[in-house]
């Protein structure tokens, strides 16, 4: 018991130290996705409906399946590959991601009835989440070898010093992005089962 009592406090230590750069790229995100959603609305007043783009056809019929391939496509393909390796290149490419995120899911959730937006609530606030974890993650690596004083204060001088740090506090965030994108799974498979 002890045991896993100090590993949830080593995991909570480093996204706590960081909630400044989590708040930022949330209230990026979710304010994003509710502008977008205003603007299409104002763009365009008459909802055109659309089916989900995740082909489900395939494999409606097997649940664990359905979440194995949604989670996999929103952890790697989506969360790494698309938000946070790009971080590692430059720090505020994680942010524009975000923010073109916000666009695409805004304009898109305008489309949709509103029981159906009220159904998919839960998985695009856990997924946002997600999304946001990983963007901090590519964030804090970016600002790593760029500047480490930014990031570490004079703790690291040294910049390898600092993108090793950084790298494991990314692995740490990652924990979390694994929580909330499976969580978002579970939700949108059997959401997509239900609709």
């Amino acid at each position: 018991m002890g045991v896993l009592m100090l590993f949830s406090i080593s995991i909570m230590k480093y996204p706590l130290k960081r909630l400044w750069l989590l708040v930022f790229m949330s209230s990026i995100f979710f304010s994003g996705v509710f502008l977008f959603v205003l603007v299409s609305e104002w763009l365009s007043p008459y909802p055109v409906y659309f089916s989900s783009p995740f082909p489900t056809d395939s494999i409606s019929g097997n649940l664990l399946l359905l979440i194995f391939s949604i989670f996999f496509n929103n952890m790697v393909l989506s969360a790494f590959t698309f938000v946070t390796l790009p971080g590692f290149a430059f720090f505020l490419l994680p942010s524009a991601v975000l923010v073109y995120r916000a666009c695409v899911w805004g304009f898109s959730l305008s489309r949709l009835p509103t029981w159906l937006l009220l159904m998919a609530m839960p998985t695009i606030v856990l997924e946002g989440l997600g999304y946001c974890f990983a963007a901090s993650a590519g964030t804090i690596v970016g600002f790593s070898w760029i500047k480490p004083k930014w990031i570490y204060d004079t703790q690291t001088p040294n910049r390898i010093e600092a993108v090793k740090k950084a790298l494991k506090e990314c692995l740490t965030n990652y924990f979390f992005v694994a929580i909330f994108l499976f969580l978002a799974a579970i939700i949108e498979a059997v959401t997509l089962m239900i609709v």
